[in-house]
């Protein structure tokens, strides 16, 4: 029995915060990410862990319990006193060998979730097993070291010229108040994190949709308070960000600069409503898999090519499209294609209109209109300048050059 196979993450508050992995190296259990890849079956795993946590604290001790789910979990109770501070969870485990019979139970249990039974089958079978009275012993032990730690950092909190001047009962308050700091942020903001944390990208977008609408009800009468508080959020997500993708080549200072500044111009719902859709969005392609991002470039591109005749086709147009925000996507696509939107879309511009000047009669103007310019001397220095002809001359050269193959096939 290896205690690594047990995933230990950290909990700052029993409302549903994100769990924080301790190691890095030890991600979640495949059953429970499959269980949790739904918002149904992570709200369910968030009220276990929240009636875990309950009883952890009325107890204060460590609890070992059984999940919705059929597997074992524990909670250890990290104490400042007499108050909670956050909860050691470790678990995702089970305390006999898998088996067929046991597995039908399980089945039973979560079925009703968008959940594949061949995959969570095999992921079942694939469980680390422990001991019961193995793991208590560990969690007690973890347990008892953790509150030799905590009393340590409670008798340094308040300096020793603070605790000599102050009575017993104001320094438990103080306490109290450092307490509060902690599990201050309000309930919605924590569900938020947990759902970024660990949710599908509908169940996030879902959410997210649903906590703008309750915030916007206060709109017209308190504009500013509603932005501040919606500011709170965006900044909570990306503090996460910063911290679980670290490895991201994304310039954070900048990202928060961009979207505040957005921010601050919504002057309408259905404007910061859009913003808002658009920097979740953002938020999730950088939380995403690389592959994920690959296909946003993709989609992009595509989206580029089916309307470059449009004449307002622009970085903001096609982010308005894409539900992203433009400074977000700019920079994913050059990071992507070496080039930025404003240029791959001019130079598709310019082979659809090399391709209708070899292929058509149509006058140069109406080429122009084909491929998104309305102003034809526009159109025709933007032409020169990437094939180094005006567009009627390179017409001719076309037709000179065709003229001459056809002679060398004859």
């Amino acid at each position: 029995m290896d205690p690594k196979e047990l995933h230990f993450t950290l909990r700052f508050s029993p409302e549903g915060r994100p769990s924080w992995n301790i190691n890095a190296l030890y991600t979640p259990t495949q059953f429970c990410s499959l269980i949790k890849q739904s918002r149904e079956g992570l709200e369910k795993c968030l009220e276990c862990d929240r009636r875990a946590f309950q009883e952890a604290i009325q107890t204060k001790k460590p609890l070992i319990y059984q999940c919705h789910a059929g597997l074992m979990d524990g909670v250890i109770p990290i104490m400042l006193g007499d108050n909670p501070v956050a909860f050691l969870m470790f678990g995702q485990f089970l305390t006999e060998a898998p088996s067929e019979e046991k597995f039908q139970e399980v089945w039973r249990s979560v079925k009703d979730l968008p959940v594949e039974y061949e995959e969570l089958r095999n992921a079942f079978f694939n469980l680390p097993v422990f001991s019961l009275q193995y793991v208590e012993s560990l969690a007690q032990g973890m347990f008892e070291v953790i509150q030799e730690i905590a009393r340590g950092i409670t008798h340094h909190l308040l300096p020793e010229e603070g605790r000599e001047k102050l009575p017993e009962t104001e320094i438990e308050l103080w306490l109290a108040q450092q307490d509060w700091q902690i599990l201050h942020i309000f309930k919605e903001e924590r569900t938020l994190l947990s759902f970024f944390h660990w949710a599908s990208r509908r169940a996030v977008l879902s959410y997210w949709s649903q906590l703008i609408d309750k915030e916007l009800e206060d709109w017209k009468d308190e504009i500013w308070d509603v932005k501040s508080r919606l500011w709170g959020l965006i900044s909570s997500l990306l503090s996460h960000l910063r911290i679980f993708h670290a490895a991201s080549k994304i310039n954070f200072l900048e990202l928060s600069h961009q979207y505040s500044s957005m921010l601050m111009k919504c002057d309408t719902k259905e404007k910061i409503k859009e913003t808002l859709e658009w920097i979740m969005n953002d938020m999730l392609a950088i939380r995403g898999e690389t592959n994920y991002k690959a296909s946003l470039v993709e989609r992009a591109k595509m989206f580029i090519r089916e309307n470059y005749a449009r004449e307002d086709l622009s970085l903001k147009e096609v982010a308005r499209a894409m539900r992203l925000s433009p400074y977000y996507l700019a920079r994913l696509f050059k990071s992507s294609e070496g080039i930025s939107i404003g240029r791959y879309i001019r130079e598709v511009r310019i082979e659809r209109a090399r391709e209708l000047l070899e292929i058509t009669e149509l006058p140069i103007l109406e080429v122009a209109l084909e491929v998104g310019y309305s102003d034809q001397a526009q159109f025709s220095k933007t032409f020169k300048k990437k094939t180094g002809l005006s567009p009627s001359k390179y017409r001719k050269a076309r037709k000179i050059l065709g003229k001459i193959s056809q002679n060398k096939d004859k």
